[in-house]
This record gives C-alpha cells, structure tokens and sequence, in this order.
C-alpha cells in the first residue's frame, strides 16, 4: 500500500530527493553469474594476490578456491580501500606481489570476533583515488585508478592559462553581484553549499579549476547578506568562500560569463515586490539559464568529467546528507557486520535490536554513511531512533521508547536587549487572562522540545497549553502538523486539524494537514474535501497546491493535477518543485515530447539538483532523443 504522507512529505520536508531515494532502493544489486548453489556461505581460501600496474592505474588480483562472499568500502585519513572476505583464510606460503615501486600498501589480518570470520585485506593509498571491484569465478578484480605509473601526459597537470585578476562587488538594495573577472572563460568550475543551521554562517565554495590568481586578495570583506570572500589556492586552481551574514544561505545563482563567472545574491528587503514583477523576475532568471539553441550534444561534449562527477557529490549536502563518505560493496554479508561497519566509520554508538537478522547485498559509491544508513534501513522493514550520539535500530512493527528527562531541569534564559516596544508586549501581557499566560508557558516549553526533536515532550506541553487556550485555532494546527510530520499519527492529526478547522474554518494549514491524514489512512473521498478546502481564497499555500497535484496524480487524474500546477504557478512561479512534477505527468499521459523539454529546462536552469534526480533527467533526454 503506498503511503500518502511520504509522497507529500518530499515536497514538505526534503523536495525529489527522497522520490530518487524510492528509486534507488528499488535497484537489486547482485553479482552476476553466481547460481544458487555457488552463492552458498563454504570455505575459501586465497591462494595468490597478485598486483599489475598500467597507465589507467593498477589490478589487484585476489584469487580463491570458492566463490567469495565479500564487501568492499571506502575509509579516509589515511585514504585506504578495504577487502573484507567472508568464511575465508590465505594459503600460509603466499606473498603479495605488488609491482616495484608501487605507491600503495597492502595489509592483511583476519577478524576472529566476526560471524562469519573474515580475512580483512586493506589497501593505504597517498590519497583517495576512484576504484571499482568485480567478481569473477572465484576471484576478486579491484581496479585502482591513477599511480606511479601514469603516462607522463595524463601525470602532468594542464598549464594554466587563465588568470583570475580582480572581485567585483556591485551592492543593490535587492541584489549583491560579485563577479571574478578573468582574462578568458574560465575551463571548469563546481560549487557547494554548506549550511551550519546555528553553529555558524552558511557558505559558498565555487572552486575554478586550472586557473591562478597570484595577485587577489585572500580576503574581501563586503557587509551585505554575503559577510566575506575568502581566497585560497586548490590543488591546480582556486578555492572562493563566500560567507553568509547569518546561518542561513542567501538566495544565489552562479552564471559563467565570457571573462570569468558571476554569482548573483539576493538580499532580503523590507518591501515585498508585487507578485507581477516577481513572476516577471524569476521568468527572467530562468529564460536567461537556458541554452539559445538545442544543442544538450554539444553541451554534453563541453562538460568537464570531474566537474560533473564532483558536483554530484556535493549534491547530497542539498538534501540534508553531509556526514563521512563511505563506498560500499556489500554482497550476502549479515546485518550486524554492516551496522559494525556503520558503527566504525560514524562514531555513533548502535544498539541493534536482538530480533534483527539477515543478510544484504548493497554497492554505494562515496556517499554519506547516514545515507547508506537509511536505505539499508528502508530495505530491510526496520527505522532507528537517535539521540545522545547513540542509534537504536529495530523493525519498524516494534515501538521503542527512550527514558524521560526530568523536567525540573528546565531553565530558560531571557533576552538582555530590553527595548521599548518590549516593555509594551509586557504591559500587554500582564492584561491577559491567567489562563493564556499559562498557556504561552507551555507554549515556550513546547518550543524548547521541539528545537532539540523531543516531539513526544513538545506534544505534550502543546496539547497542555491548547488546554489552557481551547479557542487558538494555529495552537491546534501546529499539534496536528507534529503528529503527522514528527510522529506519522495519522489519526491524532486529523482529530487536531479538525479541531482547529472548528475555530478557523478558513485555515489552510489545518486543512492540508487533514487531507494527507486522511489520504494516509486511504479514505480518499475525505482527503479531497479537505484539500479543496486547503486552496480555497485568493492565493493558496504554495504546499497545498503542490500537494493536491500530486493527490490527483496518484489519483491519475492527470488534468487536473496539470491545472493546479497552472495555478501554483501563476502565483509562485515555476521552481524545481512544480516544473519536475509536470514533466512527470505528462510523461504518464505519454506526451513525451512536452515532458523532454521540461527535463531540459531543469537541468540547465541552475537548479540545485540532486544527483540522482539529475542522473535521471539526462537519462530520460537521452532516452527521448533516441526514439
């Protein structure tokens, strides 16, 4: 049965992102060629390791007397690439050949504390480099990119022919432009975002590679949304930190000029522009992103490798994964290894549920571990529980409580800034009646659970003050928006929204809670009345509207989803949301061609896009212009 609030919560709460996740855990990942017998757990013993070394990089060779149960990941500080071989041992008389003057270090022990045992192989590299492993027969094939042995050609970096020789910074009231001016286009550039969410200003990496600039400034400051410009050398080009005023990100494009790039930054103004010329603006925006002509071939020739592959990496930051990166290749190997690797490369202490069991075959290439986490979570039926540098890991049917904190530890810290507008809402305060100044004190209690994602507690002290204040209609909504969101209650949601829809009936937020509740729990004829309900009055929520879209697209009701895209639209303007959901609807309404050129404006809109989502976009251009 599928579940309503996760096709909602995507655009709620993690945008695509978690749609490409759906994806990705759909894929089964096995060896191939291995029949049922051959795949058993049996002895195995590795009789030669062998090592050659050519200009694209170096084999290492693992050969054994069965088929091997084995996974391959990734580690760092010191680079290192490990070989984890199940049921096996090495042949007493054997030694490792590695090519002379190889720059890599090969080590081998075996881990007795494991079940099944295991022969652990590990590579040190000076640094990380890209890899790949194949199975066949009864060895092992792991190919290493780069080394010793390159050609001279591929080892000798490109000269650098382009200078960066100054930062422009021209301040507007709505807009920042800093612009790096070079003597030429620059060859290839990535950027990433880094959003410390409270433990410091957000920033901006833009790294140009293949270009110098000797005489730039290491420091600009500016004073705007964007605080500072920090320069620094990176390996064959230059490091740009643009640094936030805040911890949160300013609104930026990155756009490549003849003579450099420019970044556009919005700054936040006290005038709001009339929806027209916003409309206007960001159509602007998008019109000047996209290509003159259609030539995604050419475009496709021009895009540097590296660049490519690197901003894929980066993407994952976008979606809220930015913990170590691990590459995995997991084939039948049982559960509590994988969670002890986790355990390993995290930090994170792991209690695991004794009734979890089974084995899994995975491969990951240099991704986050937490998202490795989850989709090894997603396939196996089971959730965690975090809290105090510590995940509990169980099924998904069993509930798992954590130890109360006592609340007589609470304290709260007052504002020193004592203004006069303050010493108003004071007076103001001390006029209301004894029951909503109780009210608003758990309210601040609430608050303060709510921040550290202790909802049980947060809950709690809310429904305590709606108690208190029984007719605040958003009180309600914001109880029934944590029951669906934090906790999936569908129910108890429902109930909260309709009881703020009782003192408010004009409450969008309450309603479209009430509509994914009720489409949760598939009583569809319930969830479409409060969805209409939802995008009643002038300018519906931006949510409500997407939301009900996808509603009716689940429903194949695809024209009408079309219409409330329309309608988002008119209002908002296109973003990734609503131009990603469209291609998709008429790509099941087989109008293929309309849907081909919303992919191509997506992916050369300067969207932040996901890799997987941007992986899928090329593939649906690539499979459109092949029919």
């Amino acid at each position: 049965m599928y579940h309503f609030s996760v096709f909602i919560q995507q655009r709620l709460r993690r945008s695509l992102w978690c749609s490409l996740l759906v994806c990705v855990l759909s894929l089964t990942l096995t060896s191939p060629g291995l029949t049922a017998d051959a795949a058993k757990a049996q002895k195995n013993t590795i009789t030669s390791i062998q090592a050659s070394q050519s200009p694209q990089g170096m084999q290492l060779k693992l050969s054994g007397t069965a088929v091997p149960n084995y996974t391959v990941y990734e580690l760092f500080k010191p680079a290192r690439i490990v070989i984890d071989v199940a049921d096996s041992a090495i042949k007493a008389d054997i030694t490792p050949k590695l090519p002379a003057g190889a720059d890599i270090h090969l080590a081998t022990e075996t881990i007795t504390d494991s079940n099944p045992p295991l022969t652990r192989f590990t590579i040190t590299l000076p640094e990380s480099r890209q890899f790949s492993v194949v199975d066949k027969g009864n060895d092992i094939l792991l190919n290493i990119a780069g080394g010793k042995a390159q050609s001279k050609a591929a080892a000798t970096p490109a000269k650098k022919t382009i200078t960066i020789k100054d930062i422009r910074v021209i301040t507007k009231p709505h807009e920042t432009v800093v612009t790096l001016v070079a003597d030429g286009k620059v060859p290839s550039y990535r950027y990433n975002v880094v959003e410390n969410k409270g433990k410091g200003p957000a920033r901006l990496y833009i790294d140009v590679n293949d270009v110098n600039g000797d005489t730039l400034s290491k420091q600009k400051h500016v004073g705007t949304a964007l605080a500072d410009i920090q320069v620094a050398k990176r390996a064959t080009g230059l490091r740009f930190v643009l640094e936030a005023a805040s911890d949160t990100l300013f609104p930026f494009q990155v756009i490549p000029t003849g003579r450099g790039l420019e970044i556009k930054i919005q700054e936040k103004t006290a005038k709001k522009k009339d929806t027209v010329s916003k409309l206007i603006e960001e159509k602007k925006i998008i019109e000047s992103q996209l290509p003159k002509v259609d030539a995604s071939t050419e475009r496709a020739k021009e895009i540097d490798a590296e660049t490519v592959a690197a901003s894929m990496k980066d993407a994952f930051n976008f979606s809220g994964y930015n913990k170590e990166r691990i590459t995995v290749d997991f084939y039948k190997i049982d559960l509590h290894n994988v969670f002890r690797l986790i355990r390993e490369v995290s930090g994170m202490n792991i209690i695991v549920d004794e009734s979890v069991n089974g084995s899994l075959t995975l491969a990951l290439d240099d991704v986050p571990w937490d998202f490795a986490l989850d989709i090894i979570l997603n396939l196996k039926d089971l959730k965690k529980e975090e809290r105090f540098n510590t995940i509990i890991i169980h099924p998904k049917s069993k509930a798992f409580n954590w130890p109360e904190q006592a609340a007589d530890n609470l304290s709260f810290e007052t504002d020193e800034t004592v203004t006069e507008q303050e010493a108003i809402l004071i007076q103001q305060q001390m006029a209301l009646p004894p029951a909503i100044v109780a009210a608003k004190q758990s309210i601040a209690k609430a608050q303060s659970f709510e921040k550290k994602e202790e909802y049980e507690l947060a809950i709690a002290h809310y429904k305590e003050a709606f108690k208190k204040w029984p007719n605040n209609a958003k009180l309600a909504s914001k109880i029934a928006s944590l029951y669906l969101v934090q906790l999936r209650q569908n129910a108890k949601a429902l109930y909260y929204a309709k009881q703020a829809l009782k003192l408010d009936r004009h409450l969008a937020s309450a309603a479209l809670t009430a509509a994914i509740a009720s489409a949760n729990m598939q009583d569809m004829k319930t969830a479409q009345h409060y969805f209409d309900l939802a995008i009643q009055g002038k300018k519906p929520l931006a949510e409500a509207l997407l939301s009900y879209a996808a509603f009716c697209e689940q429903q194949k009701k695809y024209p009408v989803a079309l219409k409330l895209l329309n309608r988002h639209d008119k209002f908002y303007g296109e973003n990734l949301n609503s131009l990603i959901s469209r291609a998709r609807i008429l790509d099941k309404m087989n109008k293929h061609a309309e849907a081909t050129a919303i992919y191509k404006k997506i992916l050369y809109s300067g969207f932040r896009i996901a890799p997987d989502l941007k992986k899928y976009i090329q593939g649906r251009i690539a499979l459109s212009q092949s029919l």
